[in-house]
């Protein structure tokens, strides 16, 4: 999965994809996001890679007893395809066991959550909602790096909009 997420990176156009994507410098923005999608056959693959503060709320080690709490309920929902992604009905997706990975919490580091997420379709889906916007209201902006046979094309997603794959 990782070899065709990159695959879809790399044809994503350089100029525009460094444009929107900062973080390979070390910063990132609060608020955005980027995912980036890969249909192959009927498999659709979804990388997401968000500021941790989008999901948590902080991006440090959790101090308090509810920090810690919103750490494992945040994994727990990262683990459920369901509370970010859902592809139209019509392609009958189902989801496989997605990867998540939390952030170590380096001390003076900003920190990521990286997660990707496989779903298996008996056709290619036209179009994805986007649950997180309502999960996770700290999500403002998602840039989306697409690449399926038909090519390869980047949008920007605003807060409550669905990813259109047409």
């Amino acid at each position: 999965m990782k070899n065709l997420i990159a695959m879809a990176c790399i044809a994503i156009p350089l100029a525009s994809f460094a444009k929107e994507h900062s973080h390979a410098h070390g910063a990132h923005v609060h608020g955005v996001a980027q995912i980036d999608v890969a249909i192959e056959g009927k498999t659709l693959l979804i990388a997401l890679e968000s500021p941790a503060d989008n999901l948590l709320g902080f991006e440090r080690t959790p101090k308090t007893e509810a920090e810690k709490a919103k750490l494992k309920a945040v994994t727990e929902q990262l683990k459920q395809a369901a509370a970010l992604f859902a592809p139209d009905a019509a392609a009958q997706c189902k989801a496989a066991t997605p990867v998540v990975n939390m952030p170590s919490f380096k001390k003076g580091e900003h920190s990521d959550i990286d997660a990707e997420y496989r779903f298996d379709c008996t056709s290619v889906p036209a179009s994805i909602a986007l649950p997180l916007w309502k999960n996770f209201p700290n999500f403002k902006k998602l840039t989306a790096n697409i690449a399926s046979d038909k090519g390869q094309k980047q949008v920007t997603l605003k807060s409550g909009q669905n990813l259109n794959l047409k």
